[in-house]
């Protein structure tokens, strides 16, 4: 089919098979078969023999203008995996949290071992958008709300969260509790920058009240563990650390669960390396 329709764009140009055939190295007898594989191909005549040229069908003039819009994408294709397959050693900045960085970690394995050349440094980016827009990251993975209209967002995955609470916890022997029980806990941590403190303020205002505040899921895991209370963590994070001395308690009524996004600015995506990342990523996002 490529090679029936640069004939057809060819003869179009031309106005003549004759010419069509100087032009393309081919004798006339071979672009007259490869015009009629393609009439058979759409099921309508695209020529009108008129002396020694020829007049493009109406069906023909559609045809044409799909033919050159798909030809021009295949060479933007081919001239884009030409970059990507040569390009020089290059870097990629990802911001992303380390909870998120545990849980997306494989898909950037799989990333270095297909382009080993290009450098991947990951940095703990707060206000993604800002980043992104200042070109200090060129990828954001971030539970942020809507950025600016010059950023594009991909749903990526949702992330459940889940009480966690010190080994020897008095709930440490529970696999489940509904949501409004926690009105009821003693020493809560909470994270009040994220958008969970949102959905707990507006079951108790008593349980958004607390001691302790950390802006960071990594502190308020560490200060699980030192005893200074209990906290709503993502399971990933609290799967990671179930060995060590915290127990994960199931959240219903509801389950709580944030969204997880990929963010990046839009002029961006001409760069053959965050097409290529983003591919991996979605790809990868899909099983979760």
């Amino acid at each position: 089919m490529f090679r029936q329709l640069e004939c057809f764009i060819q003869i179009c140009k031309e106005g003549s098979f004759t010419k069509a055939a100087e032009v393309l190295l081919v004798s006339q007898p071979t672009l007259s078969q490869q015009i009629r594989y393609l009439e058979n191909e759409v099921g309508t005549p695209l020529f009108e023999r008129l002396g020694r040229g020829v007049k493009v069908t109406p069906a023909g003039e559609i045809l044409y203008d799909k033919a050159v819009s798909v030809m021009r994408l295949i060479e933007e294709s081919k001239k884009e995996t030409h970059e990507l397959r040569h390009a020089r050693i290059n870097k990629l900045l990802v911001g992303i949290s380390p909870v998120n960085f545990i849980h997306l970690a494989p898909s950037f394995l799989k990333f270095h071992e297909q382009y080993p050349d290009v450098i991947l440094k990951f940095v703990e980016a707060e206000d993604t958008s800002e980043q992104l827009m200042d070109g200090n990251i060129h990828i954001g993975i971030t539970d942020e709300p809507e950025p600016n209209k010059d950023i594009h967002m991909m749903h990526l995955y949702h992330e459940e969260q889940a009480l966690v609470v010190y080994a020897d916890h008095p709930w440490a022997d529970r696999k489940v509790i509904s949501f409004r029980e926690l009105a009821d806990l003693d020493c809560a941590l909470w994270a009040k920058d994220l958008h969970i403190f949102r959905l707990i303020q507006s079951f108790s205002d008593k349980l958004a009240n607390t001691k302790f505040e950390a802006t960071s899921t990594i502190i308020l895991l560490s200060m699980v563990l030192h005893k200074m209370g209990a906290a709503i963590l993502p399971v990933s994070l609290i799967e990671s650390f179930s060995c060590q001395g915290v127990t994960m308690i199931r959240l219903m009524d509801p389950t709580p669960t944030i969204e997880i996004k990929l963010l990046y600015p839009k002029h961006q995506f001409n760069n053959p390396f965050v097409q290529a990342f983003i591919h991996d990523l979605l790809e990868f996002t899909k099983k979760l």
